[in-house]
């Protein structure tokens, strides 16, 4: 089954009403109750882990179609946190009506199977893209990667600067250097997004296998 596919499946297990979140939303330790699997509909999340020193290290980066916590059927972590970085909207499915879905269908079982086996290639592929190359290489290949339409809306500069591995200082210059190129431009009609120029992006981010829109 592929990932479109699954979803499909896994959606029609989810509650009516959604979660519309601003960014730098916190959905909360998900392990905390145990409750939810989630699912992005639209704008971006991720998943991080807090040290005791306070500093973020995120562990997985979610764009719209992709399942949040599906390995929480099997496992938890109670460091685990999940925030947005970009106003979004997220549908919510409970974890016991996912357990008896399995039990009770063969299609919901194989849905889950196919998405966890997605989620730790689609895992390997952004620790690899977004974690090798210059620090301008990994933030193109993350503008590329989080655009819709060719729009993308920008996390902060600390939260970008702990998804692409580099200081905030320094998220903030290469952000300040791709405006002044005119590789991404504000867009007027959605003043929280900004507009890339892919033919830009592409030059500077290398493996275009790694540069797929949402």
């Amino acid at each position: 089954m592929n990932k479109d596919d699954a979803l499909l499946v896994l959606e029609k297990l989810a509650e009516p009403a959604v979660l519309t979140l601003p960014s730098d939303a916190s959905i909360g330790h998900h392990s905390q109750d145990h409750t939810y699997v989630y699912i992005v509909q639209s704008g971006l999340a991720l998943r991080c882990k807090y040290t005791e020193q306070g500093e973020r290290q995120v562990c997985r980066v979610y764009r719209p179609g992709d399942p949040i916590g599906l390995e929480m059927l099997a496992v938890t972590d109670p460091s685990l946190v999940i925030e947005t970085i970009a106003p979004s909207v997220i549908k919510r499915i409970p974890i016991q009506r996912i357990r008896l879905a399995q039990q009770n269908d063969a299609r919901t079982q194989s849905a889950v199977t196919s998405l966890l086996a997605s989620e730790v290639m689609d895992g390997q592929q952004l620790k690899i893209s977004f974690g090798t190359g210059s620090a301008m290489r990994r933030i193109c290949r993350f503008l590329l990667w989080s655009a819709h339409n060719d729009l993308v809306s920008l996390p902060n500069r600390e939260k970008l600067g702990n998804i692409v591995a580099t200081t905030t200082e320094t998220a903030s210059r290469m952000i300040a250097n791709l405006r002044r190129e005119g590789a991404i431009t504000r867009n007027p009609r959605m003043p929280s997004t900004m507009r890339i120029d892919r033919d830009k992006l592409c030059k500077v981010a290398g493996d275009p296998q790694q540069q797929s829109a949402a």
